[in-house]
């Protein structure tokens, strides 16, 4: 019977094992690319705190927050009612608690606001310095909100209204590949271009 990966990855080679790793973190890194690069970014505020990070995730299930944004607010989490948070984005895991009734203010490109909705928002603590702040697909639906990449415009519904927010999207920051992995890529490009002169000497 085939043994899993997990099962046969600690009988491997150490250096095998490695590039094994190295190859699962890639493709981790790969989908965690992809998922960013289909965010659609808002511009949005709560109590004119302009929260950068603000963008529309149908991967998750609540609306939320990160802990930087509670306390930029100097709002208290209520950790009485923490709860698990499931098939959510890689920002979320478990959430903290909630802030109940907050108003967010969405603006368009030069700042100036459009439209605020009330919503529930759970709070996440995903280590992120920067305020953060997400829809999910509960304040998507309830604003019976539309999102347009191709015309980055999110479109939402308040009493019989159209609202027209702009969107916008990010491009996922390169980092430098720590130096163990650029000498193991040096190595393998080395080694490649050795077969290739042989190939031809041959």
């Amino acid at each position: 019977q085939p043994e899993t990966y997990d099962e046969l990855l600690p009988k491997l080679l150490p250096v095998m094992r490695k590039m094994c790793l190295s190859r699962k973190a890639q493709e981790e890194k790969s989908k965690k690319d992809e998922w960013f690069s289909s965010l659609q970014y808002l511009n949005a505020c709560i109590n004119d705190l302009p929260i950068s990070e603000s963008f529309l995730d149908n991967a998750s299930e609540f609306d939320g927050m990160n802990l930087a944004t509670s306390d930029a607010l100097g709002w208290k989490v209520d950790e009485s009612s923490k709860f698990a948070v499931k098939g959510n984005s890689e920002h979320t895991s478990e959430a903290l608690g909630w802030h109940r009734n907050v108003a967010v203010t969405l603006n368009d490109e030069e700042g100036k606001p459009i439209i605020t909705i009330i919503g529930n928002y759970a709070v996440v603590d995903n280590g992120d310095p920067k305020p953060m702040l997400w829809l999910g697909t509960t304040g998507i639906r309830k604003v019976e909100g539309v999102c347009d990449s191709t015309k980055n415009q999110f479109c939402i519904k308040d009493h019989g209204k159209t609202y027209i927010i702009p969107t916008f999207s990010k491009t996922p920051e390169v980092k430098d590949l720590p130096k163990e992995e650029q000498d193991q890529s040096s190595t393998n490009s080395s080694n490649l271009t050795g077969e290739k002169d042989l190939k031809k000497s041959a």
